[in-house]
């Protein structure tokens, strides 16, 4: 009797000790949930939190860049547009090297340079292209709000050619005869500007400019020549990031689009009608016939016009992971808007023309996708489709937008092109002829 008494006392004691040991977690359950009743719309803190687990970090593979790559790091961010300037002088110096051994560059050091406090004027001695660029804007739409430098001065007046620091003229404006007669005041900087690529022009040598606004890194003044690596000002968090990643990867089919209005260049043509054997393309323009312009996914568009600047355009733009930024030329550099507004518009771009290295140097770390590392157009095919179908490969050539932006269009990027310029003015220790700028222009076109 007393066993039996003293066993069902030790049981319920045995109960009582484990609901006093849970006691604890058990009604922080209960006021959890009745949290989660009253306040739904934090669920959305918990959801996102597993989306933060996605591998969406990147590498800088290449460190040869323009842009700043210590990013990363909470504290000392260098965001300056100086960083861009020095970091472009060390690369130029490099091709400097270069050019001189090519005899296409003879650089000597200046003596009687300006001090830094002088004012530097910059004459537009030529229209471009027909008409005048700047003549109608203010100091800080051509320099930009944010140039360290403010100490030069844009003007259209002629009549100020002799005080002129800097005469800017146009490629496709010049009057070769005016050049001939007029009488040259060696103080001053002949600036050719010209952003076309591979067009023959041994006449212009004679002439020896002085510097160069143009696409080539190695230019005096080059910085967002056709568009612009920059860093955010404020990065996204982890959360925005992948959920800007998941609302395209949902949205855009698995395929590329092209459009083409330059029908010159063959090598990229057959390559387009290679490739379309092997992956979809939805491809416009003059050079793509009706029977081979649109892709497994876009039969529905069939017949319909897709121009530049459309709505049809915009929504290939939007709903395609992959675009064919196909260059017409593989100059040194010459890396036109179409890759830039790739990015800027969300797809991949496949980009072919100039070496991957020139790509590389100024483009958003692991953002694009050169044809030249893949041996054919399968291997190249079979990368996509595995890209357009997994989540987290897609996601790592978007990590980059965590961090930097970019821009391409002319009021956004010629501000930084002049504010380069007027850096140049300021710390310009070199006096520069070009001895034969047509085999520079034209290097590996």
């Amino acid at each position: 009797m007393n066993k039996r008494i003293h066993t069902k006392r030790s049981t319920n004691l045995t109960w009582r000790q484990y609901f006093l040991h849970f006691k604890w977690p058990v009604i922080g359950l209960i006021f959890f949930f009745i949290f989660l009743s009253l306040n739904p719309l934090n669920l959305n803190s918990y959801i996102y939190s597993s989306i933060d687990n996605y591998p969406t970090d990147f590498e800088i593979l290449f460190t040869n860049v323009i842009y700043p790559i210590d990013i990363l790091k909470k504290t000392n961010r260098n965001t300056s547009i100086l960083y861009y300037f020095k970091k472009k002088d060390e690369l130029k110096s490099i091709d400097d090297i270069k050019a001189i051994d090519k005899k296409q560059k003879i650089i000597l050091p200046l003596i009687n340079n300006k001090s830094q406090s002088n004012s530097y004027l910059i004459l537009e001695f030529t229209h471009v292209f027909q008409h005048p660029r700047f003549c109608s804007n203010t100091k800080k739409e051509i320099f930009g709000k944010t140039c360290p430098f403010t100490n030069c001065e844009y003007t259209c007046d002629l009549k100020r050619e002799k005080d002129a620091d800097v005469l800017l003229m146009h490629k496709r404006d010049l009057n070769f005869k005016q050049l001939e007669i007029m009488k040259r005041n060696f103080e001053q900087i002949w600036l050719l500007w010209h952003d076309e690529s591979n067009e023959n022009s041994e006449n212009i040598n004679k002439y020896k400019f002085n510097w160069t606004i143009t696409y080539r890194t190695s230019a005096e003044a080059s910085l967002g020549a056709y568009g612009i690596t920059i860093v955010k000002e404020k990065p996204w968090s982890h959360q925005q990031l992948n959920s800007w990643i998941d609302k395209q990867f949902k949205k855009r089919h698995n395929q590329a689009v092209w459009f083409v209005s330059n029908c010159r260049p063959q090598k990229r043509l057959q390559k387009f009608r290679s490739f379309r054997h092997h992956y979809p393309i939805a491809a416009f323009g003059k050079c793509i016939s009706l029977n081979e312009s649109l892709s497994l996914n876009a039969r529905a568009q069939s017949g319909t016009a897709c121009g530049r600047q459309s709505s049809c355009e915009k929504l290939y733009l939007t709903t395609s992971k992959f675009y064919l930024a196909f260059e017409s030329q593989t100059c040194t550099d010459y890396i036109t808007e179409k890759f830039w507004r790739t990015l800027s518009v969300g797809a991949i771009p496949i980009v072919s023309g100039p070496k991957r290295e020139n790509f590389a140097r100024i483009a958003p770390p692991q953002s694009f996708i050169h044809v030249d590392d893949y041996t054919s157009d399968k291997d190249l095919a079979d990368a996509l489709n595995l890209i357009g179908k997994n989540r987290t490969l897609y996601g790592k050539y978007h990590a980059w937008r965590q961090y930097y932006d970019v821009y391409y269009e002319a009021k956004d990027v010629d501000p930084y092109r002049f504010c380069e310029l007027c850096y140049r003015l300021n710390t310009n220790k070199q006096r520069i002829w070009y001895e034969n700028i047509n085999e520079w222009f034209l290097e590996k076109c």
